[in-house]
């Protein structure tokens, strides 16, 4: 998360947005987020409706239901370009992977991308 909030002001420039999504309550995610000083979103899904729809479940002995963390690059019309299962450490996306699905996504959505395209 630390990385991720480094990334944001990147991610600003460039009029990318950043969301997260987790079981914790509201409080617990405010407290969070500002202990991080992230300025994007934390949303809750306390409840568990959204990882049940999403069948993102996840049930263990110590921690009870939970959800497995999945990473998605989304398009601007919030079509999914790319998903990063990181249940093991090594699936999560790292910020240079990130970084490239933005250039690919802007590319295909940036006429003005490339300005010495077609010359």
């Amino acid at each position: 998360m630390r990385l991720l909030t480094e990334f944001q002001q990147e991610l600003e420039v460039n009029y990318c947005k950043l969301a997260v999504v987790s079981v914790d309550p509201p409080e617990v995610n405010a407290a969070f987020r500002t202990g991080l000083g992230a300025r994007f979103p934390f949303l809750s899904d306390k409840d568990r409706v959204v990882i049940k729809q999403l069948d993102m479940v996840e049930t263990s002995k110590s921690r009870g239901e939970t959800a497995i963390p999945y990473a998605f690059s989304l398009m601007p019309d919030l079509t999914v370009h790319n998903i990063y299962c990181g249940y093991w450490y090594v699936g999560r996306p790292t910020i240079e992977e990130l970084r490239q699905d933005l250039r690919a996504m802007m590319k295909k959505c940036r006429t003005d991308f490339d300005p010495q395209a077609g010359k």
